[in-house]
């Protein structure tokens, strides 16, 4: 992941032929008589290659949390989607590119386009994924009501949960899947709880960046339309289209609103 940022790429290699030539000439010193100086030097060398890829990969996640996840966060999403698109298109192998579709395929699902968020699903190889790719999969099913693919999907995720050692990821999945579950019972007519899990999102997550507020907004102000409370429903819709900025909530609220308007 190094490589997505020139200044840090080039450092990250100075410093580790820095250090391979450090132990060539420690070698040629010590190693004069017998070898044996050698077997400790090398080790250590080779923990500081380690430690300086650690290093710069830290940076590297840093940078890129700090000045390209708040595009997401802050719903400019078709410039999440270009920055993180010239950052890695064309350099992602391996792992990496696991990494890098689920990344950009948030960003396409948050603009209503589920054929780019099908093909990077089909990109998502890594074991270390396979949570977010199913997630992935999960709204990719919703989005063309192939409840029963949903659900194997969702099966599967909460099969994966079960091994999960981290409290707070596990707990994104177990949102994920509430979500889609009241997506499929709404969609059959079925409204119990909805109201109250959506509430309790928007009161309870911490923090709250606009492009969660804006999706739990819409599905709040679309709920309370299909329950016969439309005029409940404009203030949840306002929040969507406000905070909304080019994603689907946004979007989709502002038809939902027209045709209340309109009626």
């Amino acid at each position: 992941m190094i490589y997505i940022y020139k200044k840090y790429h080039i450092a990250y290699w100075c410093i580790g032929i820095l250090e391979i030539i450090g132990m060539v000439i420690a070698n040629l010193i010590l190693c004069r008589h017998t070898w044996v100086p050698a077997i400790p030097v090398t080790a250590v060398t080779i923990l500081l290659v380690m430690v300086d890829a650690f290093i710069f990969t830290r940076l590297t996640s840093k940078k890129f949390s700090d000045e390209v996840f708040p595009l997401f966060y802050n719903c400019q999403v078709h410039q999440f989607i270009d920055e993180t698109n010239r950052l890695f298109a064309k350099k992602a192998k391996g792992p990496v590119a696991s990494m890098y579709n689920s990344i950009v395929a948030r960003g396409y699902g948050s603009i209503d386009d589920y054929d780019s968020v099908y093909e990077c699903c089909q990109k998502i190889r890594t074991k270390g994924y396979k949570s977010e790719r199913l997630r992935l999969m999960i709204e990719y099913y919703l989005k063309n009501d192939q409840f029963d693919k949903a659900q194997e999907e969702i099966d599967a995720l909460r099969k994966l949960m079960e091994k999960m050692k981290n409290p707070k990821y596990k707990e994104g999945c177990d949102t994920s899947i509430k979500n889609a579950e009241f997506y499929m019972r709404i969609k059959q007519g079925n409204y119990e709880g909805a109201e109250e899990h959506y509430q309790k999102q928007l009161d309870t997550i911490k923090p709250l960046y606009p492009i969660t507020e804006a999706s739990y907004s819409h599905a709040l102000g679309k709920l309370l339309i299909l329950k016969g409370e439309p005029e409940r429903a404009r203030k949840y819709l306002q929040t969507a289209i406000d905070l909304g900025g080019d994603t689907k909530y946004k979007k989709f609220a502002e038809e939902l609103l027209a045709k209340l308007d309109a009626e």
